[in-house]
C-alpha cells in the first residue's frame, strides 16, 4: 500500500528532530522511507548506526528516500539530520526490521517511540481474524511499571480492558479499528492476564481477546486472538514479535478516543502472612471490603481464605 505524505504538517515541536512518516520494506529489501525534519536539512538514514542513505528535506520539511536494498537480517533504522548551520539531531524514534533470506513474506517492521506503544507497520501475512474479532497485538512494560497494550477490533467498537479480571478502563477503536491503552504507573512485577471485551448494548460479550503477560519483561508480544473466550498461549521475548498487519503510515499524535492514558493503577504481590482481610485493611482502611479484592481477582482465588505468596492482585480503586 502506497502512503500519502504530502498532506502531513511540519514537525510540531519545531526542534528539527527528524521523524518517520513512512517505512515501507519489501521482502526483497527494497524500501521507501519518508518523514519530516528541519527545512533544508540533510537527513541520513542509519542502519545500526551506519549511514545507509541520505536525502535533503524540502522547504516544508518533508523528505523521501528510496535507499539501496536492505540485506537479510535484523536491524534498527534511525534518522540523523544536519542543518546548514551545523546543528545535528537524531530521531527519538527507531524502526526495527527483520528480513528473512529468500523469503517472499512481508518482513516484520515496527516503529518504536519512547513512552508510546509500539506501532506495527508491516509483518508476514497471517490469516485475518474473523469479522468483528478483538485482537491484542502487543503488550509492553517499561521500568517503573508503565504499561502499554495495543491491537485492533471492529471500527468504532467500545472495548473494556481488564487485568486479572479487574476492570481498568474503556477505549474505543478508531475508524481503522486500531486502539491503544497506556497505564503510566502501578503495574508491579508478576503474572497477569490481559483481557479486552467488546460488549453489546445488552451487556453481553460479543468479542473477547485474552493473553497472559509477565512483568517486568521489556517487551512481550502475542499472536492475534479471536473472539472466543478460550485463553491463548503466548511467549515473552526481548524483541517484539509483532503479530497483526498495520498501516505503513505512522498515526498522528493524540487520536482519542482510540488512545487512552490511565495515570495509575494499584497492584500488589502477596507476601507470606497476607490475607484478603489484611490487604483490604491496608488498601481501603477496612478489612470488611475484602470481597472487592476477591471479586476482582477471583480467577486466581479458589478459596477466599487461601491466597499464596507471589500471586499478583489488581486492587480496584475505591
Amino acid at each position: 500500500m502506497d502512503a500519502l505524505i504530502g498532506s502531513r504538517p511540519p514537525p510540531e515541536s519545531g526542534d528539527g528532530v527528524p521523524t518517520f512518516d513512512v517505512a515501507r520494506i519489501q521482502p526483497t529489501g527494497e524500501a521507501v522511507v519518508a518523514g519530516r525534519a528541519a527545512p533544508g536539512a540533510t537527513v541520513e538514514l542509519l542502519r545500526d548506526g551506519e549511514v545507509h542513505d541520505r536525502a535533503v528535506a524540502d522547504k516544508s520539511g518533508q523528505f523521501v528516500m528510496v535507499p539501496p536494498k536492505l540485506p537479510p537480517g535484523t536491524y534498527d533504522l534511525t534518522l540523523r539530520s544536519k542543518q546548514a548551520d551545523g546543528k545535528q539531531a537524531t530521531s527519538r524514534q527507531r524502526v526495527t526490521a527483520a528480513l528473512e533470506p529468500r523469503s517472499t513474506d512481508q518482513p516484520i517492521v515496527a516503529l518504536i517511540t519512547p513512552d508510546k506503544p509500539t506501532v506495527v507497520l508491516s509483518q508476514p501475512a497471517a490469516p485475518k481474524p474473523a469479522a468483528g474479532a478483538v485482537v491484542v497485538e502487543t503488550v509492553e512494560i517499561e521500568p517503573g511499571g508503565k504499561f502499554h497494550v495495543s491491537g485492533q477490533a471492529r471500527a468504532g467498537a467500545a472495548l473494556r480492558l481488564y487485568l486479572n479480571d479487574s476492570f481498568v478502563t474503556s477505549v474505543t477503536a478508531d475508524t481503522d479499528g486500531r486502539f491503544a491503552v497506556t497505564i503510566n504507573e502501578g503495574v508491579a512485577p508478576g503474572n497477569y492476564r490481559v483481557r479486552l471485551d467488546e460488549a453489546s448494548s445488552s451487556g453481553s460479550v460479543r468479542a473477547r481477546a485474552e493473553v497472559p503477560f509477565n512483568a517486568p519483561h521489556t517487551t512481550a508480544s502475542v499472536p492475534p486472538q479471536a473472539t472466543a473466550p478460550k485463553r491463548p498461549e503466548s511467549t515473552a521475548t526481548q524483541q517484539p514479535q509483532l503479530a497483526a498487519a498495520g498501516a505503513t503510515v505512522v498515526p498522528d499524535k493524540g487520536a482519542p478516543p482510540s488512545t487512552v492514558v490511565v495515570p495509575k493503577i494499584t497492584t500488589t504481590t502477596v507476601s507470606r502472612g497476607d490475607s484478603l482481610w489484611r490487604l483490604s485493611q491496608l488498601t481501603y482502611g477496612a478489612g470488611t471490603r475484602y470481597a472487592v479484592i476477591y471479586k476482582a481477582n477471583r480467577a486466581q482465588i479458589r478459596n477466599p481464605n487461601l491466597i499464596y505468596p507471589g500471586q499478583v492482585f489488581v486492587l480496584p480503586a475505591q
